[in-house]
């Protein structure tokens, strides 16, 4: 049986909306009032432009996939995808006309090969089992199109009890050192990687002919 991303502490299948709400609330927070700031940034960081077919992996609530939606508008589409039905509905009920959701998982995405013109996948990668992350990446790589562009963010190391607490368990087992090399493992080839506030990224292309 496949394990499913977790957003905040390990819990059974079944999270509520609220809890959706409360990760929201508590995301607000850890950003110190700096989150659509930094999402902003990320969008940016992803290239997304009017008419772009988008990807958002680990979608959560929404809040990523309703910025990008506002970034490729007005022809494009932005797909969100989360292993939580609650984070969907709540996603849902906030969705702008061009945004969509489904439930599902980053290592095993029920969606067509080279479709998306952009994939995004910020505070997911630390949920994902280790084992299941190389299949992630290769899953977002399957389904972009030749040429497409790839943004992945996730939280950096850090002491700040807060941000412990949000991440939980989870952040134990997580190295962002190694998303340039899970990137390039699956056929992406990096342009560059960087620092925000809590975050590190890498930023990659599908190269054409692959």
């Amino acid at each position: 049986m496949r394990q499913r991303i977790r957003h905040g502490h390990s819990r059974p299948e079944g999270e509520t909306v609220e809890r959706i709400r409360s990760y929201e609330i508590v995301s607000e927070i850890a950003f110190l009032g700096r989150r659509r700031r930094v999402y902003t940034r990320i969008v940016a960081l992803s290239g997304a432009r009017p008419g772009d077919r988008v990807l958002d992996v680990g979608c959560s609530g929404g809040y990523l996939a309703r910025l990008l939606a506002a970034a490729v508008t007005p022809d494009g589409q932005v797909t969100g995808i989360d292993p939580a039905s609650a984070a969907i509905d709540y996603a849902r009920q906030r969705a702008p006309g061009n945004c969509s959701f489904a439930v599902g998982v980053a290592q095993d995405l029920d969606l067509p090969d080279r479709s998306f013109d952009v994939v995004t996948s910020t505070l997911a990668v630390h949920h994902i089992p280790e084992a299941e992350r190389a299949a992630a990446f290769r899953e977002m790589f399957r389904v972009m199109r030749p040429g497409g562009r790839l943004l992945v963010a996730d939280f950096r190391p850090s002491g700040r009890r807060l941000t412990l607490h949000f991440v939980g368990q989870a952040m134990r087992h997580n190295n962002v050192d190694l998303l340039d090399d899970l990137a390039t493992a699956a056929g992406f080839q990096v342009e560059s990687h960087g620092d925000l506030p809590m975050l590190r990224y890498v930023r990659a292309v599908r190269p054409d002919g692959t």
